[in-house]
């Protein structure tokens, strides 16, 4: 058989059992259709529709802060990329204000746009921060150094002794 005679076959079978239904019947089957059409139309094109329609202002709202925070973002991190120019002066007055960290012995010896950091037992961490500050607070970067470690008797914390050179901007 051919698919055009089953379809004709089909449709025949269709049309004789819809002739037997009462007129009350068709109507009934009627109904029940186009309201299988209107439920999978809602829930196939309208419903979802709605949801979205629905949602978009929270959506939009969020989609709104995360944008703003976007934009914070971005001009901290313009900030970050230019840092503030630090005067030649600020930069070793910096740097002397914050010697302290270093141990009572630490000194620092300007030599026009560097300095040399004299130290005899500055503790390593202490050490670390202080360089790491200095060069965002001071701009100040290492050229050149002589550090080795010291001695600790008590080995609670490594130190460090030796000569730092830092260029200052």
């Amino acid at each position: 058989m051919t698919g055009k005679h089953l379809w004709a076959q089909a449709r025949q079978t269709w049309q004789a059992a819809w002739q037997q239904r009462t007129p009350r019947e068709q109507v009934l089957l009627h109904v029940g259709a186009l309201l299988l059409v209107l439920v999978v139309l809602w829930s196939t094109a309208l419903a979802p529709a709605w949801r979205t329609w629905q949602e978009a202002p929270a959506r939009q709202t969020q989609l709104d802060q995360q944008s703003q925070r976007m934009r914070q973002l971005q001009a901290q991190a313009q900030t970050l990329q230019k840092p503030p120019t630090v005067s030649r002066t600020e930069a070793s007055q910096w740097l002397e204000k914050n010697l302290s960290e270093l141990g009572p012995n630490a000194q620092i010896i300007l030599q026009g746009d560097q300095v040399s950091l004299q130290v005899e037992a500055a503790p390593a961490q202490a050490m670390a921060r202080w360089l790491s500050q200095a060069r965002d607070s001071a701009q100040a970067l290492p050229t050149q150094g002589q550090i080795q470690q010291r001695p600790n008797p008590d080995k609670s914390e490594v130190l460090w002794q030796g000569t730092l050179v830092l260029r200052l901007p």
